[in-house]
């Protein structure tokens, strides 16, 4: 049986971090990760110096463990996802398609500022970062292609596509979106915005 107030002080400890990792993700998104201080993490967090080195060692530490936040956090969403689409449907097949890809887009206005550094600034600023960066991106691809390749299967999608190639399509227009898009956008806009990819990843440009 856990010590109740061992149990309180565990969690004021994972509070405090999670404090302290929101204020550098929003410091970092603000500034750019080079421009960023330890200070300004600091005053942003309203914590005192000695909390944050409790926590993290340096400034890219706190950047690292951003990082893996983010991925273990879009893994759990293409984990759900994944299993969503083995399960019974129930719905139809562009809803099914619609529903994916609204959830894809509510994580990444979520974490949008946590994104938009993982995008952008992962492979620049720490190697242990941009392959952890790196070894998501494939999970994700990889999980694309299995969708992919299930719906090829059942008749969905015609066989001329290539998976891997339309999986690395579909994720850079998520990135792009991510990076440009979402902030000046609305959390209503995302139904909108759901419709649109859907619209796209089915049909297309050419007018039939």
């Amino acid at each position: 049986m856990r010590n109740p107030q061992s149990e309180r002080a565990r969690r004021a400890r994972e509070k405090r971090r999670s404090e302290l990792l929101d204020a550098a993700t929003s410091v970092f998104a603000r500034k750019g990760y080079w421009a960023a201080s330890i200070s300004d993490i600091i005053q942003a967090a309203s914590a005192a110096r000695g909390s944050f080195y409790r926590y993290f060692r340096s400034k890219q530490e706190v950047f690292v463990a951003i990082v893996d936040q983010f991925r273990e956090e879009e893994m759990l969403l293409v984990k759900r996802l994944d299993e969503l689409s083995l399960s019974p449907q129930t719905v139809s097949f562009q809803e099914r398609v619609r529903t994916g890809i609204l959830s894809w887009l509510e994580f990444y206005y979520r974490n949008l500022q946590a994104a938009k550094i993982v995008v952008q600034d992962a492979n620049m600023i720490d190697p242990a970062a941009a392959r952890k960066r790196e070894d998501l991106r494939r999970a994700v691809r990889a999980a694309i292609v299995r969708m992919i390749v299930r719906r090829q299967e059942a008749g969905l999608y015609h066989r001329r596509i290539s998976p891997d190639l339309t999986a690395h399509f579909l994720l850079g227009m998520f990135d792009e979106i991510a990076a440009n898009y979402l902030d000046k956008a609305k959390k209503s806009d995302l139904p909108a915005l759901a419709d649109q990819f859907v619209d796209f990843e089915l049909n297309g440009l050419l007018r039939r």
